[in-house]
């Protein structure tokens, strides 16, 4: 197995550890060609970036961000190896382990790794994905009102896998380190992802992770992802990931009209034509009545009226990051809440 200290010092020669230099769009950014910017959220698409150059991504400015980073957004998992087997997916306490301890650990375990909120977390990360998203709505035209919604550091041991689910808002992947395979599925299709998971994963009431089967790779897009390559897709494409090496990767998601509506549309469903007992509820966009549904879902929403599940509080966990241990996770006596589970309180 390969030993994470030597490939972060290895990277760090090759991308720099000093941490006193701050990333612009002029320094590290990418490069898209006319037509990449086209087909952006349209289609599935490989790009190229200058992200993984950044010294924000040096091992040493790793240590130092898992040390300081608050830990109700510091979220941390185990799993098995069966990728039909989500129900493995196991939370994991990590509170109370420092950068360098986490590090350590995860080159012995099948550790997952998820800093959420790095935007708002750190200036520095969150100036360079503000100057992600400003580059890519001034050229993408065609999304309206396109803007930055959420994003998380991924950090992850060889071998694991993140399984088969999909998210709300569209997103993408900028790799930064190591190697991994990912798959992306068609969107929207009831093969892949039945109508009512969407909505339940909305209304909070299901997990993204989904059932998944290994036939669906035959109508897959697959690529091995590698430093300095980013993937995106289409809104509500299922994916999943198995990791080679040691890896960093920065998640992001966007919200536009289009994206908002389409989650308003599948939210009204949920909660207003589920209710009535329509099962043949519509998920068309466009039109009159597509706009009302979207509209009344985020009225009711921003004023509470709507019920939404609680999938935090179910972040119990007997594990425990310990960088000691031959597997970088031990047992601890009693099963307990993780310290991100209260992230919502």
């Amino acid at each position: 197995m390969t030993d994470i200290s030597h490939q972060l010092h290895h990277d760090s020669q090759l991308h720099g550890s000093a941490l006193n230099v701050t990333p612009t769009s002029s320094e590290h950014s990418f490069d898209w060609s006319a037509e990449e910017y086209k087909n952006f959220s349209s289609e599935i698409q490989l790009l190229k970036h200058e992200y993984h150059k950044s010294t924000l991504f040096s091992d040493d400015a790793l240590v130092k961000l898992l040390d300081n980073y608050p830990r109700t957004w510091l979220q941390c998992y185990t799993m098995g190896t069966n990728p039909e087997n989500h129900n493995e997916w196991t939370p994991v306490h990590i509170a109370d382990s420092s950068g360098a301890e986490i590090m350590q650990a995860l080159q012995k375990g099948r550790i997952w790794i998820n800093a959420v909120n790095i935007d708002k977390y750190d200036k520095q990360y969150g100036k360079l994905i503000e100057e992600m998203y400003t580059k890519i709505s001034t050229n993408c035209p065609h999304i309206q009102n396109l803007r930055n919604a959420f994003n998380a550091l991924l950090i992850s041991s060889p071998g694991i896998q993140v399984y088969y689910h999909l998210d709300t808002d569209p997103n993408m992947l900028w790799h930064i380190r190591g190697v991994k395979k990912f798959w992306v599925y068609p969107a929207q299709d009831k093969r892949f992802t039945p109508q009512n998971y969407i909505e339940e994963i909305i209304a909070q009431e299901r997990h993204e992770n989904m059932p998944y089967h290994s036939w669906y790779d035959d109508h897959a897009y697959k690529v091995s992802l590698e430093e300095g390559q980013a993937v995106s897709w289409p809104q509500h494409s299922p994916h999943r990931v198995e990791n080679v090496t040691v890896n960093v990767s920065l998640t992001s998601s966007y919200e536009s009209t289009e994206s908002r509506k389409l989650v308003g549309v599948h939210g009204a469903n949920y909660y207003f034509l589920k209710k009535l007992g329509i099962k043949n509820r519509p998920t068309n966009t466009q039109g009159v009545f597509p706009a009302i549904k979207a509209f009344s879902y985020y009225v009711c929403n921003k004023l509470s009226l709507l019920k939404k599940g609680s999938r935090t509080s179910t972040y119990v966990s007997d594990i425990q990051v310990d960088a000691n241990s031959d597997t970088g996770l031990s047992k601890l006596d009693n099963a307990s809440r993780t310290a991100f589970s209260y992230i919502d309180e």
